[in-house]
């Protein structure tokens, strides 16, 4: 099984230990040609071999509609990464061997080894797209998750974290799994103090290269634990899997002491203008048990912040 991961596309960056954890968790299957798949179970089916074509049961005076699924592709029911089932009737096109990992699976893997479950799901996501701007023309009107990826980008375009959209998503789906799992779960909103000043006073692309400092800033200190993500303008967020409410505390005065030690006078000519940071903090279950209330902690807290003086970690208990 190891050696059939390691030559599938999506598992083509994971080391030799992280092929192992996700073994564990993956059957192997193979159809003959013109064999049908059963959607009856919530899982993942990714092609090792073959090709699978994918039918849309349409009225007899309406063209059918189909596509094709290539090694490396996958299909499935998949509550956790906003799947439903894509086509009526799937089945070999030539013999074909699948791998399969049941939801149930997936999801224990999420709480057991939340950064492997997140880079996983991530090359999920970028195979997704790669499938929908295939196969778009078709997608785009049966696809409920896929037509919304399809119009959209999951990273922001200037700073290349992820984008609001995906980060609401994963805040969605990461609070259900760590309430299911009783794992803790953290979420910053995080605003760059002064950022209007900076704008107004040297225009946008300096501001767009303070954005991408601070952003590199954080991307070092978070590493492969916390989602990262830009809201809009100079707000951010970070959702930090298996992170309690001490941890998150801690990380917060991290990012807001290095970026305000960031030397940026190279790019701001002004001394008089410093860069600060902002964060406001929520915490699963510390702070809140429930998702609405969750997020709403982290923008009540990010507002004491930038109440309280800015350049401070606030959260509201």
């Amino acid at each position: 099984m190891k050696e059939i991961l390691k030559n599938i596309s999506i598992f083509s960056e994971f080391n030799t230990h992280e092929i192992s954890v996700i073994e564990k968790i993956c059957s192997l299957k193979k159809f003959n040609k013109d064999d049908m798949m059963e959607e009856n179970e919530k899982e993942l089916k990714i092609i090792s071999k073959g090709r699978i074509i994918g039918e849309l049961n349409l009225p007899e005076s309406i063209e059918k509609k189909y596509t094709e699924y290539l090694p490396g592709d996958f299909f499935g029911q998949l509550s956790l990464f906003g799947y439903k089932s894509r086509f009526d009737t799937y089945y070999a096109a030539e013999n074909s061997e699948l791998i399969f990992i049941k939801e149930k699976d997936l999801t224990a893997l999420t709480g057991e080894n939340s950064s492997l479950a997140l880079k996983l799901l991530s090359h999920l996501i970028s195979r997704t797209i790669q499938h929908l701007n295939r196969s778009s023309k078709f997608l785009a009107d049966i696809v409920q998750w896929g037509e919304n990826a399809s119009r959209r980008v999951i990273t922001d375009d200037l700073t290349d974290v992820y984008n609001r959209s995906f980060l609401e998503d994963a805040v969605e789906n990461f609070f259900h799994i760590s309430k299911s799992n009783n794992k803790p779960l953290s979420l910053f909103m995080m605003d760059i103090d002064n950022f209007r000043v900076i704008n107004e006073k040297f225009g946008q692309d300096k501001g767009n290269i303070i954005l991408k400092e601070v952003v590199l800033i954080i991307k070092e200190l978070i590493s492969s634990h916390g989602i990262l993500a830009r809201y809009g303008g100079d707000e951010f967020s970070i959702l930090l899997p298996e992170t309690d409410l001490k941890k998150a505390k801690e990380m917060g005065e991290q990012i807001r002491k290095a970026v305000e030690d960031l030397d940026l006078t190279k790019h701001l000519p002004d001394k008089d203008i410093p860069v600060s940071i902002s964060i406001g903090i929520s915490s699963f279950p510390e702070t809140a048990t429930e998702l609405e209330d969750f997020k709403a902690k982290a923008d009540l807290s990010l507002y004491q912040a930038k109440e309280s003086g800015r350049n401070k970690v606030a959260c509201i208990e």
